[in-house]
């Protein structure tokens, strides 16, 4: 009972938090703004004070303090974001989680704690990420982009260093800044000027990477070949795009025999080392045979469409069976070649026999490949395949939906999962697949019953089987079920099945449900896992970094209450929109008809002030003359009753200019969204001395 105790705990720290965000997320009008806030910062008081009174109680349990000091710094970015929603400034915005990374790197500096390192990188990126872009993913991507992204990849890279040089002690930051890097790295190597020098940059430090932990580190050689084999297939799919031909097309072919060439060289040579891990070898192989396949696929298929080769799909089929599948089986072929040549006729045939529908003869292929290939990872891979094939096969044959297919891929593979023994490779397929087609049916469109009954049924199944497998120490399988459990409470977020303050209701309950049963288990039996305090001899420095979470809160209520009551009232005209935000609920997207501005002379972006009047109709309008940078387009002298409001021209374009207020969203209670959309015509806006805006509420 020892290994269910810190897990018991984790559930219920998970429960509350989940349960506090669901909460201030559905924006519950029952509660004033300042009751609001008193909420939020009673939960962060709750989080900081249990760890420091748990510290003291159980001396032996130091992980659950920890776990609830990490948990009060959340709860701060969930004030943060409370903030934002009650004086409806947008949450996904770069100051949000720029605030929120500022505690957590303080705290990560103080404490060292690997959770503080891994919150604050991620915070901070998500930052940078949102101050690139600001309104919508990934949109005007630019060179300044670019630059920015290979700037924080190289600060990524050092950092990966850092760490595995021994000045920051922290697993999950080293993983997290390694992936991060590559990501980074790999996105500025596409579609602009310089992406030859960063395509080039790129592949040199990968090389690097791969030859210095090519036989030390087996998880890091993974990582780093995962990305590498992407890399490589989507440069490729690239340069197809720009340059199709017949001869790309027979290049890329002769590539590819090139590759097997060279990686049958490079495994004679892993052979004669032992010194070479296994899953060195093993890692090296199925990044070869991608490859290889992906480029020997597009080649096929690529000069069948250009030459206009009339070949039907039932010959496409035996050809990849007879002469590419069956003799990878039956020689004595390096692995490269050996499996390149297996996996390329076998997606070759799976192509041909859905497209000309006959996909029942590809489970004869798939059973007799995994009939006569006994390597674990080869055969963990034809399963997938296989299951595929049958999803292929149901959809076209029996024409089902979405529902009754996932259902049957479900219990499928509940079946093949209790019919085989312990470590059997189809065990672990039908386990991570089976489990993945349930958790799609809580997220796919069904009849609100259907829809409780998968989500209860799965979480109660996902739960059941971490602490089945965890006290069986069976770690694949009870991490899995971890992993989608957290993926159905992220999911929850999303799901308009249910209300959000209902949600945020049952999980409270959960969450002191598993935190007495946790104690109970504490008390009774103890705890396995052990850890250092983070707060030993350093209670003082953390009491001044939770002070000034508490005093930035109360700086922002203050000002914010302020310009309520004391700013001087406009109406604008707009029009709404009805997304969700990350962090805050609910909330109405404004347009204004200042947010565009005609007749400029503004050809960059950065800080503007417009003049605003009222007119006969009691709104507020733009009145042409504005200040850009410090400088006025017009002579200007104030009059009784001017408004100057504060904004951002964030694009220009043909003598118009992009200008955001901060005061383009309002947030309202969960599911009034239509009740909202199209019917308000104005928006009543409070403006302060200096010319800062805050949307009080919104006008029919």
């Amino acid at each position: 009972m020892k290994k269910f105790v810190s897990l018991t705990y984790l559930f219920g720290v998970v429960f509350i938090l989940a349960s506090a965000l669901y909460f201030f997320a559905s924006n519950w009008q029952m509660f004033s703004r300042l009751e609001k806030v008193a909420l939020a910062s009673s939960l962060i008081l709750l989080f900081y004070g249990a760890a420091y009174l748990l510290d003291r109680v159980l001396k032996g349990a130091h992980f659950l303090s920890n776990w609830l000091m990490l948990s009060g710094v959340i709860s701060f970015g969930l004030s943060v974001a409370l903030l934002g929603q009650l004086y409806n400034s947008h949450a996904d915005s770069y100051l949000l989680f720029l605030i929120w990374a500022i505690p957590a790197f303080l705290f990560s500096l103080y404490t060292r704690y690997s959770g503080f390192y891994v919150l604050t990188h991620i915070l901070i990126h998500l930052a940078i990420y949102f101050y690139l872009f600001p309104s919508s993913p990934f949109a005007h991507w630019t060179l300044a982009h670019t630059w920015n992204a290979f700037g924080v990849g190289i600060i990524n890279t050092f950092l990966f260093l850092i760490i595995k040089k021994g000045f920051i002690h922290s697993k999950p930051l080293l993983y997290l800044s390694l992936i991060s890097a590559n990501l980074l790295l790999i996105v500025t190597a596409f579609d602009n000027e310089y992406s030859v020098f960063f395509t080039l940059f790129y592949v040199f430090i990968l090389g690097v990477g791969v030859y210095r932990y090519f036989h030390k580190e087996t998880s890091i050689f993974i990582i780093l070949s995962i990305f590498g084999t992407g890399f490589i297939i989507i440069k490729m799919f690239e340069l197809m795009a720009q340059y199709v031909s017949s001869l790309f097309f027979v290049g890329l072919l002769l590539t590819a025999f090139l590759l097997l060439a060279g990686s049958v060289f490079l495994v004679n040579y892993l052979r004669k080392h032992s010194s070479s891990l296994h899953w060195t070898k093993t890692i090296f192989v199925a990044s070869v045979t991608t490859i290889a396949s992906v480029f020997i696929i597009a080649s096929v298929f690529g000069l069948l469409s250009l030459l206009m080769v009339d070949v039907s799909m039932v010959t496409l089929f035996v050809f990849a069976t007879v002469f590419l599948v069956i003799p990878s089986t039956l020689t004595s072929w390096p692995s490269p070649v050996k499996y390149s040549l297996m996996m390329t006729g076998i997606i070759i045939g799976m192509m041909a026999s859905v497209f000309d529908e006959f996909s029942f003869f590809m489970f004869f292929v798939l059973a007799y490949v995994f009939y006569v290939e006994k390597q674990f990872a080869t055969r963990f891979v034809f399963y997938v395949l296989f299951q595929l094939n049958t999803a292929i096969f149901l959809g076209q044959t029996m024409d089902l939906g979405a529902h009754a297919l996932l259902v049957v891929m479900v219990l499928l593979n509940v079946a093949m999962y209790l019919a085989l023994n312990k470590k059997h490779v189809i065990q672990y397929g039908a386990f991570l697949i089976g489990f993945f087609a349930f958790f799609s049916l809580t997220a796919i469109d069904l009849s609100s019953t259907l829809h409780i009954i998968y989500t209860a049924l799965f979480f109660l199944t996902a739960t059941g089987c971490v602490y089945f497998f965890k006290k069986q120490d069976r770690t694949f399988y009870w991490v899995s079920s971890l992993v989608f459990w957290f993926m159905l409470i992220v999911q929850l977020y999303y799901d308009l099945a249910w209300k959000l303050v209902h949600k945020s209701l049952l999980l409270a309950v959960l969450g002191v449900l598993f935190l007495m049963t946790a104690v109970y288990m504490d008390r009774k039996v103890g705890s396995d896992q052990q850890s250092q305090s983070m707060l030993a001899g350093k209670r003082l420095g953390i009491l001044l970094i939770i002070c000034l979470q508490a005093g930035w809160i109360g700086y922002q209520v203050h000002s914010n209450e302020t310009l309520l009551q004391n700013g001087e009232t406009i109406q604008l005209e707009l029009q709404p929109v009805n997304p969700r935000s990350l962090l805050q609920g609910d909330y109405v997207e404004l347009n204004y008809t200042i947010s565009q501005l005609e007749d400029t002379s503004i050809d960059d972006n950065g800080p503007i002030t417009i003049l605003l009047r009222e007119n006969q109709q009691g709104l507020h309008e733009y009145t042409g003359v504005y200040q850009f940078n410090g400088q006025w387009n017009a002579p200007y002298e104030k009059k009784p009753g001017d408004v100057l409001l504060n904004g951002k021209v964030t694009s220009s374009w043909d003598n118009n200019a992009q200008v955001t207020y901060g005061i383009e969203h309002f947030f309202i209670p969960e599911g009034t969204g239509l009740d909202v959309e199209g019917k308000v015509k104005a928006a009543l806006v409070k403006v302060s001395d200096k010319g800062d805006g805050i949307l009080e509420r919104l006008l029919d």
